[in-house]
């Protein structure tokens, strides 16, 4: 017992020292266009695990574009604006999901 709760005030002194420290999450990461650092990741799983709904949301609709990527049709050019849409979907979420982190950026 006395060791969860020294493992939890150790966690909650990290986040609190990151966010002393000003870490904030780049657009970049937000766009997809690169990996988090290990501080951004931090942060984005405290953010996840807060919003679980929206983190679900945000696999599904990974998953959804993964599917569309290896379906052998184009669907008459429908797929690729199919695909660009939940690109976009999936882009407005990591902004809200992550806005908290982001705002203070900008």
């Amino acid at each position: 017992m006395k060791k969860t709760v020294f493992l939890f005030a150790i966690l909650m002194l990290s986040g609190s020292m990151l966010f002393a420290q000003g870490i904030h999450i780049n657009f970049d990461v937000l766009s997809g266009r690169r990996h988090p650092d290990r501080d951004e990741a931090f942060l984005m799983r405290r953010e996840e695990n807060s919003h679980p709904r929206i983190t679900q949301s945000m696999h599904n609709i990974e998953n959804v574009i993964n599917t569309l990527n290896s379906a052998p049709d184009d669907f008459g050019g429908h797929k690729a604006q199919a695909i660009a849409d939940l690109q976009q979907a999936l882009n407005s979420l990591r902004k809200a999901l992550y806005f908290k982190i982001y705002q203070d950026n900008h």
